[in-house]
């Protein structure tokens, strides 16, 4: 893997980074001590958006030595894990049981992005990692905040912190820096992002680049019928609300970018909060309301489906075609959000550049298979 690393930066695929190499050091000692039949140690890497995590997460994964391996999205493997759960139910030790099925399949646990943010979450996390690291599996992980910062201001997060700690203990812990953002850096116009694009501008992008399509009421997904625009075997299109508000979850996402090359939404507002009313007169109370407006938007939960949607697409490199209402910097003007849409951001930033394969029509997919229920 180090050696590859070198050659893609001697070519000018990558440019040279001390934090970068430094990662990439300690990746090829988890590959070392593989292939001399040792445990490698857990890796927890960590930095801002664009450093590179998931890149230098996929090389190591591809120079893994052996098969009992599997590399996965954080909301993909915590969304097996839900699964599983559900058909424990009734269990005295469930986590025990999943830990166990999963190390009878795999040694190393590649996770990327690591996040959490629903108590939920973080109390299945806290039996889980201590019956897997005790089951002998590694972690390899990327996030893009370091331990100690996970779940932060959550609720009852002072159960989550003996999780913080077993994850400090388990895991060398890896800083890259606050560098270079990879996928700004070399922007281009935006386009597949239609700042105020009408509909038609957007179907005429979406067929100029997959063909004709033709109008269609509604798709089935996930068994449930999604209302849509228009399509055809490569590309749909969809109104915002239609996608990203009601009854939709990441399978609905994962579902859809497995089968398009490319998913067109028009309209993805502006996630700013909007005062019910105008803020009254009176300094104390307009003081508060001010400071209030800050913190969430209306359309939180709209917002969390558009980064689960925005993530799929990456994911699976199946292109996103959008038309919206502000640029890309000023979609999400809250905070409640704030941090995971920083890397929803960036990823579309990247997802401009990908003119090479929309234009030859590509659709590259990764699969992974997980052990069964």
């Amino acid at each position: 893997m180090q050696e590859n690393y070198k050659q893609s930066i001697q070519s000018g695929a990558l440019q040279p980074d001390k934090y970068q190499l430094k990662a990439v050091k300690a990746l090829q000692q988890r590959l070392d001590s593989l292939a001399q039949g040792h445990k490698p140690k857990s890796l927890y890497l960590f930095g801002p958006v664009g450093r590179g995590k998931t890149l230098l997460m996929d090389m190591f994964y591809q120079h893994l030595f052996e098969n009992k391996a599997i590399r996965l999205h954080f909301h993909h493997f915590m969304a097996k894990i839900h699964e599983e759960l559900n058909h424990l139910q009734g269990e005295a030790n469930p986590m025990q049981i999943i830990a166990k099925r999963w190390s009878q399949h795999y040694s190393i646990i590649c996770l990327d992005e690591f996040f959490v943010e629903d108590i939920g979450d973080a109390m299945i996390l806290a039996g889980l990692w201590h019956a897997l690291f005790n089951e002998g599996v590694s972690l390899i992980t990327t996030s893009n905040v370091p331990p100690n910062e996970l779940y932060r201001d959550g609720l009852a997060r002072h159960r989550f912190e003996p999780t913080i700690d077993l994850l400090n203990k388990e895991c060398d812990c890896l800083d890259l820096g606050m560098g270079v953002d990879y996928r700004r850096l070399h922007e281009t116009d935006l386009p597949y992002y239609l700042k105020q694009g009408t509909l038609q501008q957007l179907r005429s992008l979406a067929e100029s680049c997959f063909g004709s399509t033709k109008e269609t009421p509604s798709v089935r997904i996930m068994n449930r019928e999604i209302p849509c625009l228009w399509q055809n075997n490569k590309v749909i299109g969809f109104d915002f609300m239609s996608l990203c508000s009601g009854p939709r979850s990441q399978r609905d996402y994962m579902e859809l970018a497995d089968s398009y090359a490319a998913i067109a939404v028009h309209k993805v507002p502006a996630f700013s909060y909007i005062p019910d009313k105008d803020l009254v007169h009176g300094v104390e109370e307009t003081y508060q309301r001010e400071h209030q407006t800050n913190i969430v938007s209306k359309l939180d939960n709209e917002a969390r489906r558009f980064i689960a949607l925005v993530d799929e697409c990456y994911d699976r490199k199946c292109h996103l075609l959008v038309t919206a209402e502000t640029d890309i910097d000023r979609l999400y003007q809250a905070r409640q959000l704030a941090f995971p849409f920083r890397r929803c951001v960036s990823r579309l930033f990247e997802m401009q550049q990908w003119s090479d394969s929309i234009q030859g029509n590509t659709l590259v997919k990764r699969r992974q298979s997980v052990p069964e229920s």
